[in-house]
C-alpha cells in the first residue's frame, strides 16, 4: 500500500521548475524585498491586546490566552534570544515579518512555474489584511506560513506522489495543529485528497506489508509528534506568570482551553446578517487584491477545476470553509481570520495569470515574449496600490496615533508604549486596572523590562471594587463613568489616579505656568514629555489645574496648537478634565488636578517653534458659550508653552 510506490500518473505532468538557479534567485529576491518593506513599516515597539501579550509571554515562557499556541511561543522564545532588534517587542514584531516573507516564498513555489508563482505571492504580499499582520507580533503571519507549507506539500504530493512531499505534508500539518486549532479545518480536504491519490491501488490491497506499516508509523510520528508541544502549556500554567488568568486543572478544563470553547459560540450563522457578512468578506478581498485580482483569481479557479480538478476541489473546499466560518466570526477585527482563504485566492490569481497568458501565447505562437510580458503587466497592476499603502503603514507606525479616552485600540505607533511606560511613575505598591488592550503593555514593561515589580496589573476595569477593597493606591488605564462619585480623579500621565481625598500639592519636576483663568482656576503648570519632536510624533502633555475656589459650574477644556503667527492648527476638546471623568463643579478649593492630553503633529508640519494654549469654557443654558479670560490680559487663550518641531 506504500503510496510512494504507486504507479499513478501525475495529474499535471509538466515538470515543476523548482531546482533551477532562476527560481532560487527569484525566491531570494522575493524574500529580501518583501522583508525590507515589512521591516520599514514594522510596528516600532510595544502594542496592546493580544499582540502585546504575544510580545512578552514567549520571552517569559508564560501561559497566553486560549488556544495556547505552543509552537509560536517556543519559536518566539528562541527568536527573542537573538540580538536582532533593540527590544524584545520589536524582535517579536520582526518574527511576524520574517514569517510573512517566508510564507510568500512558499506561495510562489506552490505553483509549477516561477512567474505565475511570483504573481500569486505579490498579490498577497501587499494586500492590507496580510501586510498589517506582517508588521506586528500576532499569530496570523506565522499561521500563514504554516498554511502555505501545508498547501505546498499537499499540491506537490498530489502532482508527484513524492515520499518527501508526503513527509512534509504530515509534518507541516502536525506543526499547524500545534500552533492553532483552526487548522483542523484542513483535515476533511486532506483526507479526501489522500483518498483520491491512493484510490487506483486501494482495490488491490489485501494486507499491509511490513514496509507499509513502517511507512504509516513514520507518517503518524511526523503528524503527531508536534502535538507533544502542548505539554508545554501545563508547565507554563504552573509558573503562574502574567497574564495569569487561565488555570486549567482537569483534562476537561484543558480541552476547553485548547479548543477555546468559549469563543466557539461567537462563530455562528445569523440569517439576518449573513448576506452583509459575506458582502463584507467579498469587499475586503476586492479591496486587498483589486478587481483585476478578483478576475484573475476566478479565472485561475476555473482553470484549475478544468485541468487539475482534484487540486482545484481541494483548494476550493478549504477556501470555502475558511471564508464562510471567518465571515461569520462575530468578534472584533474578524478580518484577520480571512488570511488563509486570501492565501488560497492568491494561488488562484497566479493560476489565472498563467491561464490567460498561456491562452494569449497559443493565439499568437510567434510572439514568444507575449506570455512573460502579460504576466509582468499583471504583476505591475497588482503592485500599483503599493506606494499609497506603504505610506499609510509607515505613517501609522512612525509615532502617529493619539490615545482616545477609552484606549480600546493600541496597535499603532507608540500608543501602547505611552500606556506601558506610565507604570514607572505610579505610587509604591499600586494597582493599575485596565482592559486587556491596556493591561498587556503594562505587563510587558514589568515582566520584560523589569519595571516596578511592586505594582499589580489587574483586568478588567470592572474589578475596581475588588481592587479598592485592598486599600492600595489605585490607577485606571482608561476612562470609566462615575469615578467622581467616589474618588477625586487626577491624571498621572495617561493613567487616572483615583485619590480618596483632594490633592493640594503640585508634583515635583513640572514646568510652572501660573496663569489665572476667571476667579476659580489657575493653570499652575504642565509636564511635557520632551521639548523637541519630529513629525508625525505625538506630544504628550499633562496640565495641572488649581481650583482657587470651589467652581460653581462645569467647565470644558479646549487645547489649541498654534503656529508662530498665532494660526490655530489643531484643537482637542474635553467636556470634563481627566479624560472626561472629573466635572469642575466637583472640585474643592485648593485642589490640584492633573489633566492629560496629546497633540498629534501633522506629518507635513514645517520645522519651527509652535505654541500651545488652553481655553476654559462652559455651555450656557440658552445654548451659547462663556469663555473665561486670562487675568490681566483680556485674552481667552492661556498660552502655556512652546514646542520645538524638528525637520522630518
Amino acid at each position: 500500500m506504500a503510496v510512494h510506490g504507486s504507479p499513478i500518473t501525475p495529474a499535471a505532468p509538466a515538470p515543476r521548475a523548482r531546482a533551477t538557479g532562476l527560481v532560487r534567485w527569484l525566491s531570494l529576491a522575493l524574500f529580501a524585498s518583501t522583508l525590507a518593506v515589512y521591516v520599514s513599516t514594522l510596528a516600532p515597539g510595544v502594542l496592546g491586546g493580544d499582540v502585546g501579550e504575544l510580545q512578552f509571554v514567549p520571552h517569559i515562557l508564560g501561559l497566553p490566552h486560549p488556544t495556547g499556541t505552543p509552537l509560536f511561543l517556543l519559536v518566539g522564545k528562541l527568536w527573542t534570544m537573538l540580538p536582532l532588534a533593540s527590544s524584545v517587542a520589536r524582535r517579536m514584531n520582526l518574527l511576524s515579518a520574517v514569517a510573512a516573507s517566508l510564507a510568500l516564498v512558499v506561495v510562489s513555489r506552490t505553483l509549477s512555474r516561477p512567474l505565475p508563482g511570483l504573481l500569486a505571492a505579490l498579490s498577497l504580499a501587499f494586500a492590507p489584511t496580510f501586510w498589517e499582520q506582517a508588521t506586528m507580533a500576532d499569530k496570523y503571519a506565522f499561521n500563514a506560513l504554516l498554511v502555505a507549507l501545508v498547501l505546498y506539500f499537499a499540491v506537490r504530493w498530489a502532482e508527484t506522489a513524492s515520499p518527501s512531499a508526503l513527509n512534509g505534508l504530515a509534518l507541516s500539518f502536525g506543526l499547524s495543529l500545534a500552533h492553532h486549532r483552526t487548522n483542523v479545518l484542513f483535515a476533511p480536504a486532506l483526507l479526501a485528497l489522500a483518498w483520491w491519490r491512493t484510490r487506483p491501488i486501494l482495490p488491490r490491497v489485501r494486507a499491509l506489508s511490513r514496509e507499509d506499516g513502517r511507512r504509516l508509523l513514520h507518517l503518524a510520528a511526523l503528524l503527531l509528534l508536534p502535538l507533544l508541544l502542548y505539554l508545554y502549556l501545563p508547565w507554563a500554567e504552573a509558573r503562574n506568570l502574567p497574564p495569569g488568568t487561565w488555570h486549567p486543572r482537569s483534562l476537561e478544563d484543558w480541552y476547553h482551553y485548547i479548543m477555546d470553547t468559549g469563543q466557539i459560540g461567537y462563530v455562528y450563522v445569523d440569517p439576518a446578517d449573513l448576506g452583509e457578512r459575506l458582502v463584507f468578506y467579498a469587499r475586503t478581498l476586492q479591496g486587498d487584491v483589486g478587481w483585476l485580482g478578483v478576475a484573475l483569481g476566478l479565472c485561475g479557479l476555473a482553470s484549475l477545476l478544468r485541468r487539475r480538478p482534484a487540486i482545484g476541489l481541494f483548494l476550493l473546499v478549504i477556501a470555502g470553509l475558511e471564508a464562510f466560518l471567518a465571515a461569520n466570526h462575530h468578534v472584533p477585527r474578524h478580518w484577520v481570520y480571512f488570511i488563509p482563504s486570501f492565501l488560497i485566492f492568491a494561488l488562484w490569481i497566479g493560476e489565472g495569470g498563467e491561464a490567460l497568458a498561456g491562452a494569449a501565447g497559443r493565439l499568437l505562437p510567434r510572439l514568444s515574449i507575449l506570455r512573460p510580458l502579460l504576466l509582468a503587466a499583471a504583476m505591475l497592476a497588482v503592485l500599483a496600490p503599493m506606494p499609497a499603502r506603504y505610506e499609510a503603514f509607515r505613517t501609522a507606525h512612525e509615532g502617529a496615533g493619539t490615545l482616545d479616552i477609552w484606549r480600546q485600540t493600541l496597535k499603532q505607533g507608540r500608543m501602547a508604549e505611552r500606556i506601558g511606560q506610565a507604570i514607572a511613575a505610579v505610587d509604591h505598591d499600586a494597582i493599575i486596572l485596565g482592559d486587556w488592550e491596556q493591561a498587556t503593555p503594562l505587563w510587558y514593561y514589568q515582566q520584560v523590562e523589569g519595571w516596578r515589580p511592586d505594582v499589580q496589573v489587574i483586568y478588567p476595569v470592572e474589578r475596581l471594587a475588588e481592587a479598592a477593597a485592598t486599600g492600595r493606591p489605585l490607577y485606571l488605564a482608561r476612562t470609566a463613568p462615575g469615578l467622581a462619585d467616589t474618588w477625586h480623579p487626577s491624571n498621572a500621565g495617561p493613567l487616572i489616579a483615583l485619590q480618596p481625598a483632594p490633592n493640594s500639592e503640585l508634583p515635583e519636576g513640572i514646568s510652572p505656568i501660573g496663569l489665572r483663568l476667571g476667579n476659580a482656576f489657575e493653570l499652575a503648570g504642565c509636564r511635557a514629555e520632551g521639548t523637541q519632536f519630529r513629525p508625525p510624533a505625538v506630544v504628550p502633555l499633562t496640565l495641572y489645574w488649581r481650583a482657587l475656589e470651589a467652581p460653581g459650574y462645569d467647565y470644558s477644556v479646549s487645547l489649541r496648537f498654534l503656529d508662530g503667527a498665532g494660526q490655530e492648527l489643531l484643537r482637542v476638546d474635553s467636556q470634563h478634565p481627566v479624560l472626561g471623568t472629573y466635572p469642575t463643579s466637583r472640585w474643592t478649593a485648593g485642589e490640584v488636578v492633573g489633566d492629560y492630553y496629546e497633540i498629534q503633529l501633522p506629518a507635513d508640519l514645517a520645522a519651527g517653534t509652535y505654541r500651545w494654549g488652553v481655553i476654559l469654557y462652559r455651555t450656557l443654558p440658552d445654548g451659547g458659550w462663556e469663555n473665561l479670560e486670562v487675568a490681566g490680559t483680556g485674552q481667552e487663550l492661556a498660552v502655556g508653552g512652546t514646542i520645538e518641531v524638528l525637520p522630518r
